[in-house]
């Protein structure tokens, strides 16, 4: 695992693709809904039903002759409304994959988009039923979350880990802040009941949050490359 200072256990790197890398350190989450899509959008585009997502991560698994390697966990859309929960995750198993996150999230949705999600179903409840079959399942699990309540039930189902994610960057610093400070405080609360790793998503546009970030958390999960951003 990537060491991140003294403060910090953890740097997670999120994919696209997964290349040989022999002598790389870190781990990797593996999502491939990401690739093709501009930086800016890459987010959005891969929760929208503009495309398969999940559909892509069989297809992009389905290439790997050896399988997923260690280190690596794989991005799944949870709230698919076409694939049941069951057999998606015994067709992850026959690829393979060991560990899974509900990545892409709805967590990057607030407001009248995640409420509407929410409504119909579609948002961190599902998210967190999914996880919980995983888990029980026999898969490690990541789970994402911007909730100290669903942070504490996915502990309570297995998760290995937590991520807080902060929402999606806005470009107004003080709104931007704000969405830090509350992502900070849910990590916090996580970190205070003691348990496993509670890290911080850190998307695009926070750039100039990384160092507060950082010290808010055990780690940090970033984005491929140089970054995407999440606005709108």
């Amino acid at each position: 695992m990537g060491k991140m200072g003294k403060n910090s256990l953890f740097d997670v790197q999120i994919v696209s693709a997964l290349c040989p890398s022999a002598g790389r350190v870190g781990e990797r989450l593996f999502c491939p809904a990401f690739a093709g899509h501009p930086v800016d959008r890459a987010e959005y585009l891969a929760l929208l039903p503009v495309q398969d997502s999940n559909g892509r991560l069989l297809a992009a698994l389905a290439e790997l002759p050896d399988g997923v390697p260690e280190g690596v966990c794989v991005g799944v859309l949870a709230v698919d409304p076409f694939r049941p929960v069951g057999p998606l995750l015994k067709t992850l198993r026959r690829f393979g994959v060991r560990a899974v996150a509900n990545f892409p999230t709805t967590a990057l949705f607030d407001g009248e988009t995640g409420e509407t999600l929410r409504g119909v179903g579609l948002g961190a409840e599902r998210e967190a039923s999914f996880l919980e079959q995983a888990a029980r399942a026999g898969f490690a699990v990541t789970g994402f979350t911007a909730d100290a309540d669903i942070g504490r039930r996915l502990r309570a189902a297995g998760a290995g880990r937590l991520v807080v994610h902060p929402g999606a960057a806005t470009g107004d610093p003080s709104r931007d802040a704000e969405a830090v400070a509350n992502a900070a405080a849910v990590a916090a609360e996580l970190r205070g009941e003691g348990g496993r790793p509670v890290l911080l998503y850190r998307p695009a546009g926070f750039e100039s949050h990384h160092d507060v970030m950082r010290r808010a958390a055990d780690g940090l999960v970033v984005p491929p490359g140089a970054g995407h951003s999440n606005r709108p």
